[in-house]
């Protein structure tokens, strides 16, 4: 916004959702205490970043996740802090997102108490924030999900009115999944569907998740030659977390130019859910050098390989 004045302020706004492997028992852990490591950049990180808890209806308990601001400067100052409680999910296309507490269906925000909600933290310290948990007795079986956002208070941000300046201000979160048993994870390929576009191949497949709980597939990709030659791949990787009753759609890209003629697209997941992988396989026709998409139901002639 540009004032009278000419003064532009521009505020990013980065809300850093890290996706560090945590899984966290439902006990109370000792909280952690004493400096931060020596880090080689500064900055301000929470651990655990992803915190899973199995607990019953009608249970507490008590947990820490630590604010760590590492500074390389000697001359880095202390920064206020609020901590506040967010919704989360992940949408149709993948993209995280954040909403009002108490505004999602599977929330656990109203099951959260946090303390210090606002604190000064010292640069070289961690800082522990103490969260309770309680379920309620009356809690429905499957995942309920919130998160913990910590960011650097408005009137802590140092403005000078005589010059154009870029004012960056962190938002991080925590991200809880609180998962009360009879739990189902039940992951299907619904749709497979390739193209060929220049020098790359988009597979997109269609991924379900009929469950009440996340499951976090294991994904490969090939595509062969009419000769059954493998013309590219990608290797297993785990694909983003599929949430408990959700669909997902997250393209692949190979880098790999196509000539024309016909190709068979394979494509391996593996939910994790306690079932056999499911291999999605589409043709896909390539005709003078202009791509052709190709979709096949991932029912009946997909085949289920162990």
């Amino acid at each position: 916004m540009v004032s009278s004045m000419n003064i532009s302020r521009v505020t990013a706004i980065l809300i850093c959702v890290l996706v560090a492997v945590v899984s966290v028992n439902a006990q109370t852990p000792a909280p952690t205490s004493g400096p931060a490591p020596q880090n080689a950049e500064s900055g301000i990180s929470l651990a655990p970043a992803r915190v899973e808890l199995e607990m019953q209806p009608g249970q507490e308990t008590t947990m820490v996740v630590n604010l760590d601001y590492h500074a390389s400067t000697e001359n880095s100052q202390p920064v206020r802090i609020v901590a506040s409680l967010n919704d989360w999910t992940i949408d149709r296309d993948g993209q995280v997102k954040f909403e009002r507490a108490n505004s999602l269906p599977n929330s656990a925000s109203s099951w959260l108490i946090y303390s210090p909600a606002e604190t000064t933290v010292i640069p070289g310290n961690l800082h522990a924030i103490r969260v309770t948990i309680s379920v309620p007795k009356d809690a429905t079986p499957g995942d309920h999900l919130t998160s913990l956002i910590i960011e650097q208070r408005a009137d802590n941000i140092k403005l000078n009115q005589n010059r154009r300046q870029m004012v960056i201000k962190y938002r991080m979160a925590a991200v809880f999944y609180i998962k009360v048993p009879q739990l189902r994870r039940q992951g299907s390929l619904e749709s497979l569907r390739a193209e060929a576009k220049g020098d790359q191949v988009i597979v997109t497949p269609l991924l379900k998740n009929s469950g009440n709980s996340v499951v976090r597939p294991l994904t490969s990709l090939k595509v062969t030659d009419s000769a059954g030659v493998a013309i590219a791949e990608l290797p297993q990787r785990e694909s983003l977390p599929l949430l408990g009753g959700a669909e997902l759609i997250q393209p692949l890209v190979l880098d790999q130019h196509l000539n024309p003629g016909t190709y068979n697209v394979k494509y391996r997941v593996d939910f994790q859910d306690g079932s056999r992988p499911t291999e999605g396989v589409t043709e896909l026709v390539v005709s003078n050098a202009v791509a052709s998409t190709a979709s096949n139901s991932a029912g009946e002639p997909n085949k289920a390989k162990p």
